[in-house]
């Protein structure tokens, strides 16, 4: 529909395109770390009833109202649509403002936001929700079934909407009442909550509330515990707090200041001089001195991210299985974990990170060099050859991996260039395939491990050609699509135990580390915590 209003009982066409699964590509230090709690998967013809909200205290103290939070941050925002965002700047800054019906908690649980909770009925087609009673926008107007329906049907038939892709399932939604919404899915689908949980998904006003698009993100209005005041594009951006947030007493500051501070060392120094609370991607060459400051407090937050070392399958050499099995063999990967990230980064096993759903430590090849030569023996390239890898020229962290990884290839004589590109022109390289092996970081962006599995398997559905490597193994494709449709827990659980361990021994990449998101604030600050997606919600947060 052409002003993208979608009336109740709305259909998708059920031939449309499936959109790629695919994830978010980060250059920068994010994600993983720790093993979080496994996400709520509600199976057919079950229910999901209501979740307590988070107390919002810290260490049994009252929390304080007022103040103004100083967040320095190395991104800012560009624009508020939640539909249309996938860069960290706008991301973190439009949650504050929107909500979608779930949420995931800091500790990686499903937790049911504006939905008080739902049920699935038994085929796994039909999902009903119920709204939480009495929550409102900003404006202070009631949100309404009719307001999810076309918050939905706008962010998943948005073409240019870089994760429209996670609704494709929805055949159908229609507002049951003023309070309920039944989605329709083409077919059983099991990480559908973790989908509709989304940032993509939050819940804006029907029809921008009688205002053009372009108005409403000029000053949007949601259900957030914050409001928009003024923010520079690419720049600053100032919150105040939601007088009718639906949380009661809630939001506890009065005012968000998020500060762009583009550089490393200039955020720690703002930090330390007390000129701002918080800062987010504090540099892990300085997170041993800032652990040990005593007037602050650092955190590693477990994140769904994960760096490898990926081959390009099209190329001769790594179409070769005990080539690959080789140069992983010849990879010494917990020192490398550990040089690259200053220590601040478990060293990689599975291509699933570990605080991601169903990670499995899986048997890997292991370092040995005499491994490495065997395994090169068996293959076509028994004497080496030439190769180069493909890094983002500011990403510090992958050049020195890929110089490391040069020096250790040598005694396989394989020779290794490395080659060094400008964050667009080494995108472009890698998805026109002109690449022989790269380092990449891969984040996944929903609690469900589906999108990445699909992304980075399933050479035909996943919509990246198993992330532009050309790595196509029938079998683990297979246990991919089985494990989308099984919504019993243990036997995914199984399902992707499996997809992992055979992944580890075919080595279609290499998973070099899980880095984490590193966080320092003042002491004074209470309640902050970032789930595994890489939110930070400030409802709880409060300034003592």
């Amino acid at each position: 529909m052409t002003n993208r209003e979608a009336a109740d009982g709305a259909t998708l066409n059920d031939n449309r395109r499936r959109y790629s699964r695919r994830e978010m590509l980060r250059f920068g230090i994010v994600g993983a770390g720790i093993v979080g709690a496994s996400p709520l998967l509600v199976a057919p013809g079950s229910s999901a009833s209501t979740v307590s909200t988070t107390s919002g205290k810290s260490g049994g103290a009252k929390p304080r109202l007022g103040g103004t939070l100083n967040f320095g941050r190395q991104t800012g925002p560009t624009q508020l649509d939640p539909a249309n965002s996938i860069v960290e700047g706008d991301v973190y800054t439009l949650d504050k403002i929107f909500e979608p019906l779930y949420i995931t908690s800091p500790l990686g649980r499903l937790t049911p936001w504006l939905a008080q909770g739902h049920t699935v009925s038994s085929d796994g087609k039909t999902w009903t929700f119920s709204l939480r009673p009495g929550v409102k926008f900003s404006d202070g107007k009631p949100v309404t079934a009719e307001d999810v329906v076309f918050s939905i049907h706008r962010a998943a038939t948005d073409a240019d909407g870089p994760l429209s892709f996670l609704d494709f399932a929805i055949k159908s939604y229609k507002a049951t009442d003023s309070s309920t919404v039944t989605f329709q899915l083409s077919q059983p689908w099991a990480p559908f909550l973790s989908d509709i949980s989304v940032f993509a998904n939050a819940i804006l006003p029907s029809n921008f509330g009688g205002q053009s698009e372009s108005a409403f993100f000029a000053n949007p209005i949601g259900t957030g515990p914050f409001v928009l005041k003024s923010f520079v594009k690419g720049g600053n951006a100032v919150l105040a707090k939601n007088k009718h947030y639906w949380q009661p007493g809630k939001p506890y500051l009065d005012k968000v200041n998020f500060s762009y501070i583009s550089d490393d060392n200039q955020r720690v120094l703002q930090l330390k001089a007390g000129q701002v609370d918080v800062i987010s991607a504090v540099p892990p060459a300085q997170v041993a001195a800032l652990k040990a400051d005593p007037a602050l407090v650092l955190k590693a937050f477990g994140s769904w991210a994960v760096d490898l070392l990926f081959f390009n399958e099209k190329v001769p050499q790594y179409k070769d299985r005990h080539v690959r099995r080789a140069i992983n063999h010849a990879i010494n990967i917990e020192e490398l974990a550990k040089v690259t990230t200053f220590g601040t980064a478990e060293p990689g096993n599975s291509f699933f990170p570990p605080s991601l759903q169903y990670y499995a430590k899986v048997p890997t090849l292991g370092y040995s060099i005499a491994a490495a030569k065997a395994e090169l023996a068996q293959s076509a390239y028994p004497h080496g050859f030439s190769t180069s890898i493909l890094v983002p020229s500011g990403n510090t962290q992958y050049v020195e991996a890929a110089t490391i990884i040069q020096q250790e290839l040598k005694p396989l004589k394989i020779n290794v260039s490395i080659q060094q590109l400008d964050d667009a022109a080494y995108t472009a390289a890698f998805e026109a395939f002109n690449y022989e092996a790269m380092i990449n970081g891969a984040t996944n962006d929903i609690s469900d491990p589906d999108e990445m599995a699909s992304f980075q398997v399933d050479v035909q559905d996943g919509g990246s050609h198993s992330f532009w490597t050309y790595y196509d193994d029938p079998k683990a494709i297979a246990l991919v699509r089985e494990a989308e449709t099984e919504f019993d827990s243990a036997r995914r659980a199984v399902l992707y135990g499996k997809i992992q361990a055979l992944v580890a021994q075919d080595a279609p990449y290499v998973a070099l580390d899980y880095p984490p998101n590193i966080y320092a604030w003042q002491p004074t600050l209470h309640g902050f915590a970032v789930n595994p997606g890489g939110a930070y919600r400030l409802e709880d947060v409060w300034l003592s």
